[in-house]
């Protein structure tokens, strides 16, 4: 009885061992068109990036002026990508290269209370491209 259970028990891990090391599917590349950009003001709050368009209200005790807009590509699979940033005020470079950007933005009464970005994301293996933007607004809620 013994070696009739442990043939089986042999059986069923060859079984499993086959389907592990077996032939393995090939990887696939990542999709470029599932990533969007998110960002958020920085405030003392909980701050949580939101995406396509994001903002905060600053009050006295409530938040630096300036303060910082944080922008992050997210939906992408592990993958190899590029990331070129683009200022949308202005046309002009950032100055990031990852997945993330940041810039200073202050409210409308001590700036213009607004930063727009947008990144040009290359997939390394396919060759694959998609541009994804967001804006942040940072409003004085004082005056």
């Amino acid at each position: 009885m013994m070696t009739k259970r442990f043939n089986t028990l042999a059986a069923a891990g060859l079984l499993l061992a086959s389907g592990l090391f077996g032939h393995a599917e090939p990887a696939h590349a990542g999709n470029v068109y599932a990533a969007q950009l998110g960002c958020f003001v920085d405030t003392y709050a909980f701050d949580y990036t939101q995406i396509g368009s994001c903002g905060a209200v600053w009050t006295p005790g409530s938040a630096s002026n300036p303060t910082t807009a944080y922008f992050e590509v997210v939906g992408l699979p592990a993958g190899s990508y590029t990331y070129v940033w683009t200022n949308l005020e202005t046309g002009g470079s950032v100055g990031c290269s990852g997945p993330t950007c940041t810039v200073s933005i202050a409210t409308e009464t001590r700036g213009d209370g607004y930063a727009a970005l947008s990144v040009r994301i290359t997939d390394l293996s396919t060759g694959a491209q998609n541009t994804v933007s967001a804006d942040a607004e940072y409003l004085d809620g004082y005056n």
